[in-house]
């Protein structure tokens, strides 16, 4: 899929790493790794983060998503999706999760 140059952060978004072949929400960065565990949330790459969305409580995911600062991408992704899934939205201006 087409994703811009940077693969970008499961959780916050941000950019990653350069890449002519960039992937979107496919790795977790270090700052959102300790974050989520934080919360007793293990993820270390996006495939990871889908399988705890997809198994988590909606309303204990939608609180930790929006502690850690979790952001949509610009990008279709199956972490969105799978956020989107539990009926879970987000702010259209800072992309973040509505609380």
């Amino acid at each position: 899929m087409a994703h811009a140059d940077y693969d970008c952060c499961a959780v916050c978004d941000s950019k990653q790493s350069f890449s002519y072949d960039a992937t979107s929400k496919e790795v977790v960065c270090s700052y959102c790794a300790v974050a989520l565990a934080q919360h007793g949330v293990i993820a270390r790459n996006g495939k990871e983060l889908k399988a705890w969305i997809e198994t988590a409580d909606v309303e204990v995911m939608r609180h930790i998503l929006s502690e850690v600062g979790f952001r949509f991408c610009y990008y279709q992704n199956d972490v969105d999706d799978a956020v989107r899934a539990n009926g879970i939205e987000m702010n259209t201006e800072s992309r973040l999760v509505v609380a």
